[in-house]
This record gives C-alpha cells, sequence and structure tokens, in this order.
C-alpha cells in the first residue's frame, strides 16, 4: 500500500466514522417523531436504519483492524485508529437506543401520550447538540469543545432526574397512565444515555489530539 493510498484510506475511515454519526443522529430524531406522532411506518423505517448503522459499523471497524495490521500506524494515526474503534461502539449504541424507541412506538397504541413528552423532546434537544458538538469536536480536534460535555452532562442528569419523578408521580397519581409512563420512563432513559456516550465520545478526541486520557462525566 503506498502512501498516498494509506492516507486516502484514513480519509475514507474518517468521512465514514462522521457519516455513521449523522445517521446515529438522524435515527434518534426520526425515533423521537415516530413516537409523539405514534407513526409505526416510521418506527419501522428507523428499525431498518439502525441495522444498516451496525453493518456499517461493522465495516469500518474491519477497515480500521486492516490499517492497523498492515500498515503499524505511528502517533497521531495510531491514535486516530485506536479512537475510531471506541467510537464506533458508542455510535452501535446510539443507533440501538434508535432501535429501542422505534419498538416502543410499536408497542403502543391507543393509549394517550402523556404530558411530560413535552420535557422529554427538551431533553432531546440538549441531547443531541451534544452528541453533534462530540462528532465535531473529534473530526475539528477542537479539545476545549469536548472538555464542555461535562457541565452540559450535568443539565441533562438534572432534566432526566426531574422527568423521572414527574413520571412516577404521574403513575402514582394516576394508574392508568401507567404503560406509557413506563414507556416515557425508558425513553428518557435512552436519552440520558446518549448524552454518556457524547462524553465518552468527547474523552477519546482529547486523547485523539493530546495522547492523554481524560475521563468527562
Amino acid at each position: 500500500m503506498t502512501r498516498e493510498h494509506y492516507v486516502r484510506q484514513i480519509k475514507e475511515l474518517e468521512d465514514g466514522l462522521v457519516l455513521m454519526g449523522d445517521e446515529c443522529v438522524r435515527l434518534l430524531s426520526l425515533s423521537l417523531k415516530s413516537l409523539v406522532n405514534k407513526d409505526k411506518e416510521l418506527a419501522e423505517t428507523v428499525l431498518e436504519g439502525s441495522k444498516k448503522v451496525d453493518e456499517n459499523g461493522t465495516r469500518l471497524e474491519e477497515k480500521c483492524i486492516e490499517l492497523l495490521a498492515l500498515q503499524q500506524p505511528m502517533a497521531s494515526d495510531l491514535r486516530f485508529l485506536v479512537t475510531t474503534l471506541r467510537i464506533l461502539t458508542d455510535f452501535e449504541r446510539l443507533s440501538r437506543y434508535a432501535w429501542d424507541i422505534g419498538k416502543i412506538t410499536l408497542r403502543i397504541d391507543t393509549e394517550p401520550m402523556l404530558s411530560q413528552i413535552d420535557d422529554i423532546l427538551e431533553l432531546y434537544k440538549l441531547v443531541n447538540g451534544m452528541v453533534k458538538d462530540s462528532l465535531k469536536s473529534f473530526v475539528t480536534g477542537d479539545v476545549e469543545l469536548a472538555k464542555g460535555m461535562g457541565a452540559r452532562d450535568d443539565i441533562v442528569d438534572s432534566k432526566y432526574d426531574a422527568i423521572r419523578r414527574a413520571l412516577i408521580d404521574q403513575m402514582v397519581r394516576h394508574p392508568s397512565s401507567i404503560d406509557m409512563a413506563s414507556h416515557l420512563s425508558f425513553v428518557a432513559m435512552y436519552l440520558e444515555r446518549t448524552a454518556d456516550h457524547a462524553c465518552i465520545i468527547a474523552s477519546w478526541t482529547i486523547y485523539r489530539v493530546t495522547g492523554e486520557r481524560v475521563k468527562i462525566k
């Protein structure tokens, strides 16, 4: 493999990672939309999209391993490949959360939506911004943007706790809403975990740029 071909392979790998991250963001958005509108057809689209993300993740993982085995990269390229393998795992989890929300859409039927969905959508906006910025920080090498994820995650955690308590209170006061409240509790939890993965991606960004292992939480 010539140096030019090797550089091209690294660039294609980075581009593939960015596309995978963008697709995870898109699927999460569609999964929330399917839930709010009880759109089962859209939910099925999310499920299919999640499968494709997993397939693309496997392909990119194989490319990483191939480059590690055949090229024995040094310094920054080595850190890029290591972090890419780690981040692929995070993206697969984000895709899974979109899949899980899509499955919830398929399970609900005539149950009335609860008012807490508005708070969940606000939570999603925060989480969506974190995922997008974590990916941006990785691509641009913006360490300061990556380090800012911890404070944003604290806000997400606080909002998630408030939603969880509100849903518990809803179930106590109105037992007929238990099923829907339970569904929404899981959705909120998936979003809170998505924010955690954004922090992990940010941590790997710092490692890629500086070689320093920093845990953002």
